[in-house]
């Protein structure tokens, strides 16, 4: 007797079933065949900055690299490699935490770098926010995701959102 499916089409959730991704929409579409016919298209549907021609954020690259492969900072030649700015923040997050970038950490983020976001909101606005309240993510659709299955409970909740959207929006 052949075993049964753990994961199939027919019991997956609803919401999976529905999804629409709709970055292909009609202008999408309409522009990639003007694309197609030599015309330069630019394409603002997503955020990519870098293909509008925007340089890259040296800074935070230079600390990631930094705190994924420390071993750097016992060159001697570190200095000519990388800012000292970058080495310093690279040594304070690497401080954080217990394993370096590659151990868990707390769901939430680390809460040094949660405590800076705290003291940028402060200063930005005025208004004072509880480290252990703020939740960092690796982006903003995970941000959203988090946000919008927190605030919709059951098929009766809805949210109301722009039309063209992004499309992690109808997705969830």
């Amino acid at each position: 007797m052949a075993s049964k499916k753990v994961l199939d089409y027919e019991n997956i959730n609803e919401n999976i079933k529905k999804v629409v991704y709709a970055v292909r929409g009609e202008l999408y579409i309409r522009a990639s065949e003007l694309q197609k016919e030599g015309k330069k298209i630019i394409f603002t549907n997503v955020g990519n900055p870098h293909a509008l021609g925007q340089k890259p954020l040296t800074f935070p690259r230079q600390v990631m690299a930094l705190c994924q492969a420390p071993f750097l900072m016992d060159d001697p030649n570190v200095n000519l490699l990388f800012p000292a700015d970058a080495i310093a923040r690279a040594k304070d997050y690497l401080s954080m935490t217990s394993g370096g970038l590659g151990a868990y950490s707390d769901s939430r983020g680390l809460l040094g770098v949660r405590k800076e976001v705290a003291d940028f909101l402060l200063k930005r606005d005025g208004y004072s926010s509880d480290p252990e309240l703020i939740f960092l993510t690796d982006g903003a659709s995970k941000g959203v995701t988090q946000v919008l299955n927190t605030l919709i409970r059951n098929e009766k909740d809805g949210i109301l959102c722009p039309i063209p959207q992004y499309p992690l929006y109808s997705a969830i």
